[in-house]
């Protein structure tokens, strides 16, 4: 049986990610709404989804439901997948699986890719698939891949898009080479970072590569094509993006950096001590694993002479460029762990080297005992790893200080409809300090408590057009701001959602 395994370490590899799936309740959350950690962020990307499907505009039209702008216009990422979601939504309906899921396929996507880069590197067995598996059940990534956030699809097409320049300096195919630079493209456009980062390392590589001989002049000046055309893509969506902004007068959405100098020593301290570790710690890896790394870590630099040349580079730019990224964005570390997410590509790269020096050079040395003996040991730590990820979803998804807004106003949309209210009738929404988490569970434009000042709030928004107030919390319509416009009650929803007419 082991040794059928080792031969066909692909089809382990399918089952034990299909049982991380299922054991973390996959089944179950990928149906959820945006819920938990940055509940926020992921009604952003649920309100792009339900505005193309309500609106039916253009690709290149995005908007959300608030209307701090001009129609709730605004772009941030490259919208493919909500665009793709609206077009799904119109023949099986608003289904939250739908976004979801296509998120998880473009995670499976990049499992895939990493596991056939690491095909190119290593003879077939166990230990092959181990770096996929650990990054597979790693909790904040797995946490994103079945989301509605673009972080891992933007990491699962550069790792797409580096497999197919690892496999054109190999068979110098322009097929290879269109490819890669289609994915790249692509994942660059939805993250210029994340999409980015292990694509520069592999230039970087490229480039030392050619002046040591160990690549052809051609193949270079083809990984410099491919580099031209993805720094125009990313330019040009850059300069898309920042001119239809400012067309709307919408800047809800970052779009530069967050950088370290910008914060005092008292911050950087309080990020590092009562944030990376320890609120984000254990949604990084399981201990274990963690000390395996540092393991990792012993063996890479002991024997870094005997690995691989390709990959000990690609492994050491990696490394520098997550730093740099990392200076550049650790304001964002206080309260976005998904702005971590790049510093996964060291880490499997790690792995990946390490695990090719062993397999290549140590495990065919080895006596058979031996052998299964390291094998349980590395997928022990993996079925620690998915056990983990397990543990770390539920308390993500269960805990009540993860749980930020009243979970009716998911079901509230029905509701307003038989009230008469239309998805283009401007609302205001409160309590709710961000831009869409209950215009978007409503299916309705309006104005929210986000970026509200003595000027801009119910009374300008009353003036500017807004037909009708929901309360979500029973405590706000004694509040002064809210009292004055809670008189010509509506309708109540399960007894804690109040509809007020304002006209």
């Amino acid at each position: 049986m082991l040794k059928w395994a080792n031969k066909n370490p692909g089809y382990i590899l399918i089952l034990l990610i299909a049982i991380s799936f299922f054991y973390a309740n996959g089944l179950k959350i990928i149906d959820y709404p945006p819920r938990s950690i940055h509940q926020w962020r992921q009604s952003d990307c649920l309100a792009y989804a339900k505005n193309y499907y309500q609106k039916g505009d253009g690709f290149f039209l995005p908007s959300t439901y608030n209307l701090a702008g001009n129609d709730g216009r605004v772009v941030s990422e490259f919208p493919i997948i909500y665009y793709l979601s609206g077009k799904l939504f119109k023949f099986f309906g608003v289904h939250y699986f739908i976004l979801r899921g296509l998120t998880f396929m473009c995670f499976l996507l990049g499992l895939y890719y990493v596991y056939r880069s690491i095909k190119l590197f290593m003879q077939p067995s166990l230990a092959v698939i181990y770096p996929v598996l650990i990054l597979a059940s790693t909790p904040f990534y797995y946490y994103y891949a079945l989301n509605y956030l673009p972080n891992v699809p933007a990491l699962s097409f550069s790792f797409a898009g580096v497999y197919y320049l690892l496999s054109y300096a190999r068979t110098q195919k322009y097929t290879e080479l269109i490819y890669a630079t289609l994915f790249l493209l692509l994942a660059t456009a939805l993250k210029p970072t994340d999409g980015g980062i292990l694509w520069a390392a592999y230039l970087g590589v490229a480039f030392f590569q050619v002046l040591q001989r160990k690549i052809s002049l051609k193949v270079f000046l083809g990984n410099l094509a491919c580099a031209a055309i993805v720094i125009a893509g990313i330019y040009w969506w850059y300069r898309f993006g920042v001119g239809y902004n400012n067309w709307n007068g919408n800047h809800q959405n970052l779009q530069s950096i967050y950088p370290i100098w910008d914060m005092s020593k008292k911050d950087v301290d309080w990020v590092w001590q009562n944030r990376i570790l320890d609120f984000w710690a254990t949604a990084y890896q399981q201990r274990l694993v963690l000390y395996l790394l540092v393991v990792f870590v012993v063996i890479y630099l002991v024997r870094l002479p005997k690995l691989n040349p390709t990959l000990r580079l690609l492994t050491f730019i990696s490394f520098l460029g997550t730093i740099g990224y990392d200076i550049l964005w650790y304001k964002a570390f206080s309260d976005h762990d998904y702005y971590q997410m790049v510093n996964v590509i060291p880490c499997l790269l790690l792995m990946i080297t390490v695990l090719e020096w062993y397999s290549n050079n140590i495990l065919p040395r080895l006596n058979k005992y031996t052998q299964s003996g390291i094998t349980c040991v590395l997928l022990g730590l993996g079925m620690i790893s998915v056990h983990h990820n397990r543990n770390m979803q539920r308390e993500r998804y269960t805990k009540p200080e993860f749980q930020y807004a009243n979970p009716d106003i998911y079901d509230a949309e029905p509701f307003l409809r038989k009230l008469g209210i239309r998805p283009n009738d401007a609302i205001v929404s409160v309590p709710d300090p961000s831009p869409n988490i209950t215009l978007a569970a409503y299916g309705t434009q309006g104005y929210t408590e986000s970026f509200n000042d003595d000027h801009f709030n119910i009374t300008y928004f009353k003036t500017a057009g807004a037909k009708y107030l929901i309360i979500n919390d029973s405590t706000y319509i004694h509040k002064p701001l809210y009292a004055p416009y809670t008189t010509k009650l509506l309708g109540k929803f399960r007894g804690n959602l109040f509809v007020y007419d304002l006209r």
